[in-house]
């Protein structure tokens, strides 16, 4: 299975647009070579530089056809938006539902670690759960996971 985006590469920054340091908009990402019995998908986006013993959650996207070959940019903050998808979207470390983008201090570089999960089934949740809600229901049901790296410091 594999992630990637076409806003910054494996291991590299993530564009000013796509922090809460620009327009903190969510960025693109895409997929390929999913397990052939994948039920649906779940992505997490959290920083995991060691300022706090859990990673920092900036989004968490549950509920996505197994069937879809991506996430646009751009999702609004909504638990169970339509557009430009019909998914469920958790609550962040922020306690906002949707995503809420890396925010940087100058001369600080922040890692951060996205991960997309092939479920087996589809699951039974509600929108807006947060992390550990969300992990609880799909203990046992992860096929397969892909990761993509990306890091983040606020420039001055």
């Amino acid at each position: 299975m594999r992630l990637w985006s076409d806003a910054f590469p494996e291991g590299g920054e993530i564009p000013l647009e796509y922090t809460k340091d620009g327009y903190n908009t969510s960025p693109p990402f895409r997929w390929a070579d999913l397990p052939p019995d994948a039920g649906e998908l779940v992505l997490i986006f959290e920083g995991v530089t060691p300022a706090t013993h859990e990673p920092w959650v900036d989004w968490l996207v549950y509920k996505i056809p197994a069937g879809v070959e991506g996430l646009p940019q751009g999702f609004r903050h909504m638990r169970e938006p339509e557009q430009p998808l019909h998914l469920f979207q958790g609550s962040n470390s922020l306690g906002d539902v949707g995503y809420d983008g890396p925010q940087g201090t100058i001369g600080r570089k922040f890692r951060h670690r996205i991960r997309l999960l092939a479920l087996d089934e589809p699951i039974e949740a509600e929108p807006g759960l947060d992390k550990e809600r969300l992990e609880k229901i799909i203990r046992g049901h992860v096929l397969e996971e892909a990761e993509l790296h990306a890091v983040y410091e606020r420039h001055g």
